[in-house]
């Protein structure tokens, strides 16, 4: 219990008369907690001369956006981390050229790298199949004009199907491509899938001459006639697939090339110019028969018809058995009477009817001009085509 002594003596209450001394003294306030400087002691509350720091002059100095912190002060407020530089356009443009210049090595590397695998290996995987669509590879030169790897392994691919296909359907033996016999098919078919190109490529050549085109609504058309023919477009895709691999745009691109060779076929032979050249070889042809020379001597000279080698004789025919328009000409004629030129469905043709028969038949020779033999005047196109094959088969 404490003793009398040590009790606290009441607080009285302030007054204007009270006596200084008597006043109660307020008890000192307690300074906030300082961050002392490392390097410095800390000193004690009741030996130090620093001056106290208020709320006010806390506030008053954040409000300045003061950046030293009294003695005695805490600070909330932490450092912004740095910003990173921004590059120049000099440094821009020089990393755009660096990329650029990494990808065309790399694309550069690559058509290298496909290229050996195409001319020096003749790869048909399905990655120089694709580089191929990608990169036009030729495999000829036609008359100045490339034609691709990609066309080519396109036609292969679809021969092997269809040999392969057509030994099943027929219950034959499977074709092995890795025997002997099997790799001789495959020389076969690839010179074959050669020759195609290249006639493709001509007719292309002689259309674009010619202004011959196929559009969109042609091969849609001829496309409507293949569906209708064939039970459906379902049916007849799901066929080429099996057979060829084909798909909708493999169709479309071998119709179009049909009708580019059909169109072209029939610009050639309706041709004024060629018909005019026809007639006047036939008249040549006539007169000279008329001027003496030896029928059968000038049909084997002059004559485009299959029988020249035999001097133009059609032999013994019976009556309808020859077309209309040549059985028109020989009704006029008796025997060893030689006709004027005459169109017929075969060209322009000077015919001679050596005999007739009591029941209407007729032994004639004939000298046929063509208009234009179609196939051999495409013949005759390739046979002066220049040609380079970069791959050996």
């Amino acid at each position: 219990m404490p003793s009398k002594k040590d009790e606290l003596e009441p607080i009285q209450p302030k007054n204007d008369s009270a006596r200084e001394s008597d006043a109660v003294e307020p008890a000192p306030k307690k300074p906030a907690a300082a961050k002392k400087p490392a390097a410095k002691p800390a000193e004690s509350d009741s030996n130090s001369d620093a001056e106290d720091v208020t709320v006010a002059d806390l506030a008053s100095q954040a409000k300045a956006g003061s950046a030293a912190s009294p003695v005695g002060a805490t600070t909330s407020s932490t450092k912004s981390s740095p910003s990173k530089p921004k590059m120049t356009p000099e440094q821009m443009k020089s990393l755009v050229i660096k990329i650029v210049a990494v990808l065309v090595a790399v694309l550069a590397i690559a058509i290298i790298v496909f290229g050996v695998l195409i001319y020096a290996y003749k790869s048909e995987n399905p990655a120089v199949k694709f580089a191929s669509s990608v990169v036009p590879y030729p495999v000829q030169r036609v008359n100045g004009h490339f034609v691709s790897y990609h066309d080519y392994l396109f036609e292969v691919d679809a021969n092997k199907r269809a040999y392969q296909n057509n030994a099943k359907l027929n219950n034959q033996p499977a074709v092995d491509y890795n025997t002997a016999e099997g790799k001789k098919l495959v020389k076969q078919i690839k010179t074959h899938a050669l020759d195609k190109l290249k006639s493709d490529a001509v007719v292309a050549q002689l259309a674009k001459e010619k202004k011959v085109t196929v559009t969109d609504k042609d091969v849609d058309k001829l496309l409507g006639d293949l569906y209708k023919r064939y039970g459906g477009k379902d049916t007849l895709l799901k066929t080429l697939n099996q057979i060829y691999g084909w798909e909708i745009n493999d169709l479309k691109k071998v119709v179009r090339k049909q009708l580019l060779a059909q169109k072209l076929q029939e610009k050639v032979t309706s041709d004024p110019a060629l018909q005019a050249q026809a007639k006047s070889k036939a008249q040549d042809v006539l007169k000279k028969v008329k001027d003496g020379g030896d029928f059968a001597e000038l049909a084997k000279k002059h004559s485009q018809a299959s029988d020249a080698s035999t001097g133009g004789d059609l032999g013994t025919v019976t009556k309808g058995q020859l077309p209309a328009d040549m059985q028109k000409a020989v009704d006029k004629l008796e025997p060893g009477q030689v006709s004027d030129v005459v169109k017929t469905s075969y060209g322009y043709e000077v015919i001679k009817v050596i005999e007739k028969t009591a029941d209407g038949g007729v032994r004639a020779q004939h000298i046929v001009t063509n208009t234009v033999n179609f196939t051999n005047y495409l013949n005759d196109k390739l046979g002066k085509a220049k040609v380079n094959t970069y791959v050996k088969v």
